[in-house]
């Protein structure tokens, strides 16, 4: 039987856990062990055997035969760089992140939405660095983020996105009127200030880029540390980030 002549379930399973196989390693923070992926991913071993054997042969995963662990090469990285670098949004934005960055002096990030996740497209770091859980290629849930709330002020139905997230995450993850009022809150400002998690001492800024159908295009977020924002520095970088999110509006062609 041939490739082609397969029942279309088997090939779709056949690939459905292959992908979650590299998916997994892509999103791991080094190298990885076989029997750690089955265990992970809940697949026979010697399925994720098989599945990285034809992931090195095409160049997409390398082994340490010294170590015997998995990593994803950066052929993956050149496939994800293709893709976005085929969104207008992200050809657009990349004069206007660098401008909001030297007028801010401080970190700036261009996100989208993709379902209930926010999905980090591009980054700037402020020369005085802060810790991050973010990075370029990162993806969280919507409602956990300032930018994401912002774009969901864009949404048809904002509530059903965030209460999704509330029933997999849980209440004491996500506040689904605190959420829905930040929401409300961008919608009627044009932006939105973000204190995150207490501890980290991190503000968020964000704005929503309007897009076609209504929907927003993207978000810019300005992030810095709460110590180094009093009101009139805050009040800048608002007026910078408006200004920077019409600029992206504009490039973009929205009216």
């Amino acid at each position: 039987m041939g490739v082609d002549d397969r029942p279309p379930e088997v090939t779709e399973s056949a690939l459905e856990k292959g992908m979650r196989v590299l998916e997994a390693l892509v999103r791991a923070d080094g190298p990885v062990r076989l029997s750690h992926l089955a265990a992970e991913l809940d697949l026979q071993k010697s399925l994720v055997h098989r599945v990285l054997r034809s992931f090195v042969d095409r160049g997409y995963v390398a082994k340490d035969p010294a170590t015997d662990l998995y990593v994803a090469t950066l052929k993956v990285w050149e496939l994800g760089q293709a893709v976005v670098g085929t969104l207008p949004i992200k050809q657009a934005a990349t004069t206007v992140l660098q401008e909001l960055h030297r007028r801010t002096g401080e970190t700036v990030s261009l996100s989208i939405l993709d379902g209930d996740d926010v999905l980090y497209l591009d980054k700037i770091i402020s020369p005085r660095p802060m810790g991050f859980t973010t990075r370029v290629g990162s993806r969280l849930p919507a409602p956990l983020t300032v930018g994401g709330r912002a774009m969901l002020a864009y949404e048809d139905d904002p509530k059903a996105v965030i209460t999704r997230v509330a029933e997999r995450l849980g209440p004491k993850v996500i506040d689904v009127d605190k959420a829905l009022d930040d929401v409300r809150r961008s919608r009627d400002d044009g932006y939105l200030v973000g204190t995150g998690r207490t501890e980290r001492g991190i503000v968020g800024i964000a704005a929503a880029i309007p897009g076609p159908g209504g929907r927003a295009a993207a978000g810019l977020t300005v992030s810095a540390p709460a110590k180094r924002l009093d009101g009139d520095r805050e009040h800048a970088i608002i007026d910078a980030l408006l200004i920077a999110a019409a600029g992206l509006a504009d490039a973009i062609g929205h009216r």
